[in-house]
């Protein structure tokens, strides 16, 4: 029986993009690069430390290079340049009234995490929020997950872990959590269903119908 619900953040609950591609794009013009909008918006998900590696092809040092830019413009102003998505609220005392209980877990560094729930008014519906240090530089949904059901002690069939992107659905498989990829964010249905998401929700307002079909 599911008692956890495991929320990835931007792409999940937030709408982030603003923030993090002007980011990105303020940290790429200090190499003096520039990359096609489609390639910028896939840096939503995976660490930056991922992203600058893969899609900007950077050295180890010019990657932790531009996580410093990047943080000059996120830190300061860029993670309040989102906004909720339609629903989640709703969904997430619909929930809560029902007894789950809501857990961040994100890939985004904690501190940076807390501010933005914070400041969207997210943290009363949540028991607490995984996230890593600033200093670490994985993508590894694997470990957050796990890390939120040591937090609990839980075992891993009481959980489900909700995102948009494979990392989110990777990470539940590997753990063995159930899974909800979402179709109103960042990844696509084709990304999801490849990395065995577990169901599909449309919408925010959908998750609590998809939540009751793992009862059965």
């Amino acid at each position: 029986m599911i008692k956890y619900i495991f929320w990835d953040l931007d792409g999940t609950v937030i709408r982030s993009e603003g923030g993090v591609l002007s980011s990105v794009r303020y940290a790429l013009d200090k190499f003096n690069m520039t990359l096609p909008e489609e390639e910028l918006r896939k840096f939503i998900g995976p660490s930056l430390y991922d992203s600058f590696t893969t899609r900007a092809h950077m050295s180890d040092e010019d990657a932790n290079k531009a996580i410093a830019y990047y943080r000059e413009v996120y830190g300061k102003d860029g993670l309040f340049d989102a906004e909720v998505y339609d629903g989640i609220p709703e969904t997430m005392q619909e929930l809560k009234n029902a007894g789950y209980k809501h857990v961040v877990v994100t890939s985004k560094p904690l501190i940076m995490a807390e501010r933005v729930l914070e400041h969207f008014k997210i943290m009363p519906y949540l028991e607490t929020i995984v996230g890593p240090t600033p200093e670490d530089r994985s993508s590894d949904k694997e470990k957050l997950i796990r890390a939120a059901l040591d937090h609990f002690g839980a075992d891993r069939i009481e959980a489900v872990m909700i995102g948009d992107r494979c990392y989110d659905i990777d990470g539940a498989n590997a753990v063995g959590t159930h899974s909800i990829g979402v179709l109103y964010g960042y990844g696509s249905k084709e990304e999801l269903i490849a990395s065995g998401a577990g169901q599909l929700a449309g919408t925010p307002r959908d998750i609590p119908k998809v939540i009751d079909r793992f009862k059965n």
